[in-house]
């Protein structure tokens, strides 16, 4: 990377700096000034950087008068900045005082205004915590103390005094920014919506300076001061950047289709490897580029929308990368994995989303070119020679996962095989390394020869000192700072057990696994069209899908950690249960089978909580004895995910089979709390020698009602059985009373009636002694 290309990035992510400087000690000067004046003080000299901080808005630059020469690098930054602000700053509705900076102000929700959404929450802190605890929005008044924002300056200094501001540690500088302005406001103007923090809006101009610089480079465009400064307004019309978006195809068939031989472990690990894969490939082409991951506008489940320079560099780069990474699909994987590759040229105006209706109709275009990228794969010449290949009479194939392959050990390929050592470290191991040449150890082949290895941070040290071949790592669910480190990275990734065993031994009653598969619904309209009208913006599209990210990576693992729901018990301490994928809105994940579907009721509570009401989630959740074929518990159980998404409104549950089909507060309030409890409560009293045996000849009455008609009084006849003796205490008499009652009008009523089976089906399952006890109710 060009030095002074570097130079813009770093003072483009720091123009801002000074607002965090004035709102711990408010004084006389602009926070342009003092911005510049306190990185000067901490030891940074570059001119090019301090100009852009102290001359990103147009009064200071007219001020400046001669110290700013033509060519000077902030005016691309000011440029980059009004951008960001035309796109962030839309006036809020709700305020009818005029102009206001409230100094303390707390960073308000970008669900406020999601999908029709009218609330006005705010973050109850301003700082994210190291445990990955949920900062949800709350209604009350919040405020942001000077003593919390001078914290957050000496973390940004400490991290910052010592800093060599090189192309090596330019990601760095984004992780510092991230961890600490990620819940303070860009804007504290109290007319405005004040829902995009400083961190998105110090990363936005980051990316529009550096595509814009290229797209000038190209154009020979040197004259900076009448180019984006006297004449600015009329750039915004030009079409200098591309909105790209790159998507993998057969991310399930790679995960799901493998043999039962230590599933687990291969179910974690390759969920992981693709997901770090798809940050390998992004950091490959931004590196190819010459950008820097602030042009990453999102990663996750497979996919990435990055913002690039329209240049015809950076097109045929994109294209070039493109046919080489399938290539290396290809001789790698086959057909299996395919990397799909759009983009759409696009102005700033229609970045800011003007006209109305511009920024959504960018998506659409990306979109048609993805969409036309996946129906046309392979050239002739591809098709051709894929048809011609035979298997070597040496390869077999792989007992792990099919693939007709050089075997390398225990009848394992060599992805396999690896794949297999790195499911441990997964767990136990901080840092992701990528090196250039293959290391003596088991690792695991990347896109453009490179490999992976996981290690903990005495062992990055000792590499990143010796060895010629190191590349980058990334930090997983911790943030570190240091050179060539590319991003710290949420994964969920936590785990109670490493055998299917341990996981259905530790159920409560039957002896069972369950598999949970769920989605956010429409979050693709969402992320497109959620923010209606004026309020539509890059910098809100960002960090909404952030936000998902950091809930589905990161917050996940912290609501495994601390269980709140359970079947009429004390919550566990735990979870018995292991996470395959989860990804920007989706997941995947395996355990005892009570503790899947109280996880599940805590994701969608949490879910509820953390995008007030504006996103809604549904799942499919398999009930399986332990040795089940795992590809055949992700197919049936998707198959459940899917009725969930048919249902009206979405939003939606399916247990076991497809009769157990349920809105989540209908599940919760109708088939757990009113008729699982009152199940419960009576035999909590009544404690019957044979309780499953007289709940399954209930349950085969009331699934024979409508056909056969004499089963009523069948039905009627078991349950007057029930009736305690005479002479038996109140307590006994009244519970059964409440019990017959009820058991016999919910079956007047069809829904009551299938929320009745499903609860019969609860408790059964809770309370099954030993395997093999009647199992009539058994789904599996």
């Amino acid at each position: 990377m060009k030095e002074q290309k570097l130079a813009l990035i770093t003072g483009a992510l720091l123009h801002d700096i000074g607002k965090v400087l004035f709102r711990c000690h408010e004084g006389g000067k602009t926070h342009s000034e003092s911005g510049s004046e306190w990185l000067k003080e901490i030891g940074i000299s570059d001119k090019s950087i301090l100009a852009q901080v102290k001359y990103h808005h147009s009064k200071e630059i007219h001020s400046a008068g001669t110290a700013l020469s033509s060519d000077s690098l902030a005016y691309i930054t000011y440029w980059a900045d009004n951008v960001a602000a035309g796109a962030d700053r839309r006036d809020n509705e709700t305020e009818q005082a005029g102009k206001l900076y409230v100094r303390d102000a707390s960073l308000e929700s970008v669900f406020n205004i999601l999908n029709g959404n009218k609330e006005a929450n705010v973050y109850a802190s301003g700082i994210m915590e190291d445990d990955g605890a949920i900062n949800y929005p709350v209604s009350e008044k919040k405020t942001i103390t000077p003593e919390t924002y001078s914290r957050i300056l000496d973390n940004i200094k400490d991290a910052l005094k010592d800093m060599k501001f090189t192309e090596k540690s330019i990601n760095s500088l984004l992780e510092i920014l991230e961890a600490n302005l990620s819940f303070v406001p860009s804007s504290t103007d109290n007319s405005q919506l004040c829902d995009i923090s400083l961190f998105d809006h110090m990363k936005i101009p980051a990316a529009v300076a550096s595509a814009l610089w290229d797209y000038a480079e190209e154009n020979q465009i040197t004259d900076y001061k009448t180019a984006f400064y006297s004449k600015g307004s009329a750039f915004y019309d030009q079409p200098a950047f591309l909105l790209c978006s790159m998507d993998i195809s057969g991310i399930q068939n790679f995960i799901y289709t493998i043999a039962a031989t230590k599933a687990l472990k291969n179910l974690r690990a390759r969920s992981f490897y693709l997901e770090l894969m798809m940050e390998h490939i992004v950091d490959q082409l931004l590196d190819q580029l010459e950008l820097s991951r602030a042009n990453l506008l999102y990663t996750g489940g497979g996919h990435a929308y990055l913002l690039l320079p329209n240049t015809a560099f950076c097109k045929d780069a994109v294209e070039g990368f493109r046919k080489d990474l399938n290539q290396w699909f290809l001789k790698n994987f086959g057909i299996d994995l395919y990397m799909a590759i759009g983009y759409a040229e696009c102005s700033a105006n229609e970045l800011m989303n003007l006209p109305n209706g511009s920024y959504q109709k960018i998506f659409h275009r990306v979109s048609e070119k993805l969409t036309y990228a996946k129906s046309h794969r392979y050239t002739a010449q591809e098709i051709a020679v894929l048809n011609a290949q035979t298997q070597e009479e040496h390869e077999r194939e792989c007992i792990v996962c099919g693939r007709s392959d050089r075997l390398v050990s225990e009848n394992k390929c060599e992805v396999c095989d690896a794949l297999e050592a790195l499911s441990n470290d997964i767990i136990e191991k901080d840092f992701i390394v990528i090196l250039s040449d293959k290391p003596a150890e088991k690792a695991l082949i990347l896109p453009g020869n490179y490999y992976m290895l996981m290690e903990n941070r005495e062992q990055v040290r000792t590499r990143m000192q010796t060895e010629g071949s190191y590349v980058r790592c990334y930090g997983k669910n911790r943030r570190f700072t240091g050179e060539n480190l590319s991003a710290k990275l949420w994964i969920g990734d936590y785990s109670s057990a490493k055998e299917f065993t341990e996981l259905a031994s530790a159920s409560h009653g039957i002896k069972r696994l369950a598999v949970l598969r769920a989605d956010v619904d429409n979050l693709g309209q969402a992320f497109v069209a959620g923010f209606e009208g004026k309020n539509t913006s890059l910098s809100r599209t960002t960090t909404f899908s952030r936000k998902l990210s950091e809930f589905f990576k990161l917050h996940i693992n912290y609501i495994l950690q601390n269980p709140e729901f359970s079947f009429g018990k004390d919550a566990p301490q735990r979870r018995n249960a292991l996470i395959v994928y989860s990804g920007g809105d989706d997941v995947f994940l395996i355990g005892a089978w009570d503790d899947v579907i109280g996880f599940a009721i805590d994701l969608q509570n949490s879910l509820q909580k953390y995008t007030q009401d504006t996103l809604t989630i549904s799942a499919g959740i398999g009930l399986y004895p332990e040795k089940y074929p795992v590809s055949a518990m992700a197919y049936e159980t998707g198959i459940l995910e899917d009725l969930s998404k048919c249902a009206e409104g979405k939003n939606t549950v399916t247990l076991f089979e497809g009769e157990h089909s349920y809105h989540w507060d209908r599940l919760r309030e109708k088939v757990i709390d009113e008729k699982l409890d009152l199940i419960n409560r009576y035999f909590a009293i009544n404690h019957l020698e044979k309780g499953n045996s007289m709940l399954y000849k209930l349950l085969e009455y009331i699934r024979s009602l409508e056909d056969n008609k004499i089963n009523l009084a069948r039905y009627a006849y078991l349950l007057a059985r029930l009736k305690p003796m005479q002479g038996d205490d109140e307590g006994k008499e009244k519970i059964y009373q409440e019990f017959s009652q009820n058991m016999y009008r919910w079956i007047k009523d069809e829904n009551d009636k299938k929320e009745l089976i499903t609860a019969i089906y609860l408790y059964v399952y809770l309370n099954r002694s030993k395997e093999g006890e009647d199992g009539k109710a058994d789904t599996n």
